[in-house]
């Protein structure tokens, strides 16, 4: 079925209205960035808004109201606050006194001016028979349209929306992933790479603007958690990727002005007195159905991501024997002249090395010490107190994706493109002879934190579910520990719009589905993977098992688009963690 804006505008009498409350709001201006809520307990619930001031600066009081119906008629809480410049004029109440498992509806109003009117739900106290959670990530404004989010809020069945990272990005015009955008008028704002909190506030409200986006929000309470873009490219505790403190200032200001916008722009709770905003981490339970635990593994406790340009050293291998045997004597090597060596002797990269020394280093951190403890507490009182299942709302993949022998499993015209391409993106190919991790971002390149994880799993008797974002690629994993026992399964969402490393293979004449061949293929623990597609996952949890929907979408570039089930996997509940199965 073609999916377009007229389509999704009549669609569903509550959907319908809130997608043209949100457009007339933006034409009228002072509502013009929709409305939101999140972070559902049994008897309250974040909703949030935000106003644009008549007269630029002032302060404004908001009257807010949850009611029953959506015409918000049968009213049931109300109230009012005072928001200004200091919060970015953003309005954020935590609803309190609600019925557990209960829908309801809420809206704002500034004088005789009115919001739209979003739909929100508590969370059961006890049962649960389904739970339906839309999972997404990597929505980058100028990439393409926002289809996914559409296509979640015309669904009618989605309890939740599970956010788990790169919800904007802070690249500015030029950069990564946004010629598109220029033809169609989605360039980043402001037009620069955003670094200080003026910055992050206006990118927010840019996208904030897109009506497919507000109708998402609008449909269903989110949960959120950031990933690196929120702050910046490849983001550790002490930096990034992309910031330059000669250039861009000290880390910690970019991350504080980044995580202060992050807080006023989106419906989660403010962290507890006493926690910082890096803090993220949180836990939320689904009557007897679930406890879901929303993970942070950015910019708390993140130890610096390796790099095999710098940290995987050569090393001198005997090849005598037909098989490489690295050299370890100190009176051989001193012999050898690494610019002349003899016959039967070469230089290759010393993978065992890196390895042992390097990447199964056990300070190496995802979660930190404290979030460690906080996840193991939490998934031992889940376990005790009944709960069928744990859901990790996780940034990065979990999986063992080891990178596929490229160089074995290419065609002729393929390798002769890689061989004219760049230094580096040669190297990248050669290396998978190796045996190496695909992405050293991921939780492959911190071995002993997943461990930690998965011994945390073992001892609780969880049976986790794993939704994760940041590959812009959609994955079905089964977890296994080092012993090779199933911990549990990973649905790995695409990307709402930005776009994978298909695209970059694609360069070389490598086809998408080749691509996903290959690393199917060379990875146990992958089931089921596909890079060429943009969508979102529908994940539904029932006390006997949880499906994961692989919603694909045939285009991002226009607002005509199909949207198709590519695949499904399942995992049923018995008296230790099964792994996925497709169905």
């Amino acid at each position: 079925m073609a999916l377009t804006r007229r389509a999704a505008l009549t669609s569903g009498a509550f959907v319908a209205a809130a997608c043209t409350a949100s457009a007339a709001a933006a034409e009228q201006a002072l509502f013009a960035h929709g409305v939101a809520s999140g972070d559902p307990l049994t008897t309250q619930v974040i909703i949030w808004t935000r106003v644009s001031p008549r007269i630029a600066g002032s302060d404004v009081t908001v009257t807010w109201k949850v009611a029953t119906d959506s015409a918000l008629t049968n009213v049931i809480k109300r109230g009012s606050l005072k928001t200004g410049p200091s919060r970015d004029h953003t309005v954020k109440v935590d609803v309190t006194g609600l019925k557990p498992g209960t829908i309801y509806y809420y809206g704002f109003s500034v004088g005789t001016e009115t919001s739209a009117i979003g739909r929100t739900q508590t969370a059961p106290a006890t049962g649960g028979e389904r739970l339906n959670i839309a999972l997404v990530s990597c929505s980058n404004f100028p990439a393409g349209w926002f289809n996914a989010y559409q296509a979640i809020a015309r669904r009618g069945d989605v309890d939740l929306v599970l956010h788990v990272g790169d919800y904007i990005y802070e690249y500015g015009p030029g950069e990564y992933a946004t010629e598109w955008g220029k033809t169609v008028g989605r360039v980043p704002h402001p037009p620069k790479e955003i670094t200080t909190l003026s910055d992050y506030r206006q990118r927010y409200a840019q996208y904030r603007t897109d009506p497919d986006l507000q109708a998402a929000h609008a449909c269903a309470p989110w949960m959120v958690t950031w990933d690196d873009h929120e702050t910046s490219n490849d983001a550790y505790k002490d930096g990034a990727e992309n910031h330059n403190p000669a250039t861009e200032g000290p880390w910690n200001l970019r991350k504080a002005a980044a995580l202060q916008a992050y807080y006023e722009w989106m419906p989660l709770r403010n962290p507890a007195p006493g926690k910082s905003f890096e803090a993220i981490n949180r836990t939320f339970e689904w009557g007897d159905l679930a406890t879901i635990l929303m993970l942070e593994t950015r910019v708390m406790a993140r130890t610096f991501q390796l790099d095999y340009e710098t940290d995987l050293e050569l090393g001198l291998f005997d090849v005598t024997s037909g098989q490489p045997v690295k050299i370890t004597d100190p009176a051989r090597l001193a012999g050898l002249d690494p610019r002349k060596l003899p016959q039967g002797v070469i230089a290759l990269p010393d993978v065992a090395g890196f390895k042992a020394k390097k990447l199964n280093e056990p300070s190496r951190e995802m979660l930190g010490v404290s979030q460690q403890k906080w996840l193991a507490d939490a998934l031992s009182k889940s376990v005790k107190s009944g709960k069928k299942w744990q859901v990790l709302g996780n940034q990065v993949i979990m999986g063992r994706v080891t990178s596929p022998n490229f160089n074995a499993g290419l065609p002729p015209q393929v390798l002769e493109a890689i061989a004219k391409a760049r230094p580096q993106t040669k190297a990248f190919f050669e290396l998978s002879q190796f045996d190496v991790p695909f992405n050293l971002d991921a939780w492959d390149g911190y071995p002993a934190a997943r461990e930690r994880l998965y011994a945390s799993a073992k001892d609780a008797g969880a049976r986790l579910i794993v939704c994760t974002g940041d590959t812009h690629a959609a994955w079905a994993n089964t977890l296994k520990d080092e012993a090779g026992e199933v911990r549990g399964v990973e649905f790995g969402g695409t990307s709402v719009t930005s776009p994978s490393i298909a695209d970059t293979f694609a360069n070389f004449g490598l086809e998408g589905t080749a691509l996903n061949e290959l690393i199917t293929r060379a990875n146990p623990e992958v089931e089921w993977h596909e890079e060429t597609k943009r969508g979102y996952t529908l994940v539904s949890i029932t006390p006997e098992s949880v499906r994961g929907d692989f919603m694909e979408l045939d285009t991002v570039k226009s607002k005509t688009f199909l949207v198709t089930k590519a695949t499904s996997w399942e995992t049923s509940f018995g008296p230790k963690p099964q792994g996925l199965v497709a169905v």
